[in-house]
């Protein structure tokens, strides 16, 4: 079978009289022929309101994009929801000109920018939609998400992370750019179905993968209608990359120029992140991996976790109502991290060094017993023997991470005339030498 044209109902788009004229034709400029001006206002105003055209075009506020969401009069067949192209503004530039239809032929550039201006007036939210047509039973699931559909351990510390997660996600759809700091890592075997459950949560339109990594400039161009991102491998970031990591998932405003736009716009983000891996050890930065929170995964009920979508985000709604946080876990949380930290190499030396327990040329004549404040060049060259010169602030700041991790403080004292830092055991902070 052929496709033909469908041929929209002639508006008698130069009427010979005026009762059969529709009431916004009296809002054009028409011409000394009864024939409508080649103008911006008149083009925005047919396609506002000629009942072929009207609610065509549509701005999705969650994907920051124009979209065609029923059938225009000039296509051919029914036609799904999909993103504005440029045939559309070619297209729809004809179907102005043709002499069945409104006899008024534009370039299809002022189609384009009619188009625009006509979806903004017609904006929508596809999540947030989705929200507030839900209805929660009243039976509480949040908090038992990884324990109950994910096989996680049940207990205070998961319960806190479902609740975090799934009431932050709700929170960038309500209130974009909503500060979202930490991020669950599913911890798990390869093919026990993370990433599918994470898309049954967002939905298959709403979730992504991301292809590039969080380093990466083009990381920041799947954001847009996404609801949840997932950060696979996260055992492949080194050290040096945690964070980056950390503040590429925590940026509350995303910069880019959006589809069709002129110019780079500001954008709250409004999607959350979760990562995964398949290792036990992969947190390498001692302050950084206080924004992750790992959770063991076991036999994901992915066909229970579908039935209860809508009823989990249902709840986690009411939950951000009714003003619950999205940011506060229990003490356990740093037992969980510190279980996934992959060690500094130097840590060892370094902790034996200052317990006393490096030969005895490691330290100077006077030195009895355990150490118990020091500075990061004394560390460099008595625990690690790194000559002075060879001092790198990488170095320096890789050396006061672990002294930091250890429970040291830093203290600023006045010596000589100039300021010095020193690290004090935690025992001995804040007095003695």
């Amino acid at each position: 079978m052929t496709n033909t044209v469908k041929r929209s109902t002639p508006l008698v788009a130069v009427p010979k009289h005026k009762d059969v004229r529709p009431e916004w034709w009296g809002r054009l400029d028409i011409t000394t022929k009864g024939s409508p001006r080649q103008t911006l206002h008149n083009l925005i105003t047919v396609l506002a309101e000629h009942p072929e055209l009207r609610g065509v075009y549509q701005h999705d506020e969650f994907g920051h994009r124009t979209m065609v969401t029923r059938s225009p009069p000039y296509a051919t067949g029914s036609a799904n929801v999909r993103e504005l192209s440029d045939a559309d503004a070619i297209e729809l530039a004809a179907w102005m000109g043709d002499p069945d239809t409104m006899r008024m032929p534009v370039r299809s550039a002022m189609a384009h920018e009619a188009i625009l201006a006509v979806a903004s007036r017609n904006a929508y939210h596809p999540v947030r939609a989705y929200l507030e047509g839900l209805k929660w039973d009243g039976t509480e699931r949040v908090p038992y998400l990884f324990s109950k559909f994910f096989g996680a351990v049940r207990g205070e510390y998961t319960n806190a992370v479902a609740s975090n997660f799934m009431i932050a996600a709700v929170a960038r759809i309500m209130l974009p750019g909503a500060k979202v700091d930490i991020m669950p890592i599913l911890e798990g075997a390869q093919g026990v179905g993370k990433s599918t459950a994470l898309r049954i949560l967002a939905g298959d339109k709403f979730f992504a993968e991301a292809m590039e990594s969080p380093l990466a400039k083009d990381f920041y161009q799947a954001l847009p209608g996404r609801w949840i991102v997932e950060i696979a491998e996260m055992q492949s970031f080194s050290r040096a990359e945690v964070p980056r990591v950390k503040q590429a998932i925590s940026t509350q405003t995303d910069v880019y120029r959006p589809s069709y736009g002129r110019v780079a716009r500001a954008f709250p983000r409004q999607c959350v992140f979760a990562g995964t891996t398949n290792e036990s050890e992969y947190l390498r930065d001692s302050t950084g991996a206080r924004r992750f929170c790992p959770i063991r995964v076991n036999d994901i009920e992915l066909d229970a976790l579908r039935s209860a979508r809508d009823q989990l985000w249902a709840e986690a709604l009411m939950r951000y109502r009714r003003g619950e946080s999205w940011w506060h876990l229990p003490h356990q949380a740093h037992d969980e991290q510190d279980a996934r930290y992959q060690d500094d190499a130097w840590s060892e030396p370094i902790s034996k060094w200052i317990d006393g327990d490096a030969p005895p040329e490691a330290y100077s004549t006077d030195h009895v017993g355990a150490v118990r404040k020091t500075t990061v060049s004394e560390v460099m060259q008595c625990a690690l023997n790194i000559e002075v010169g060879r001092h790198t602030k990488q170095d320096q700041m890789r050396v006061a991470a672990i002294l930091g991790r250890l429970g040291w403080r830093r203290e600023r004292i006045q010596r000589d005339g100039a300021r010095k830092y020193v690290y004090r055991h935690p025992d001995h902070a804040g007095g003695g030498q």
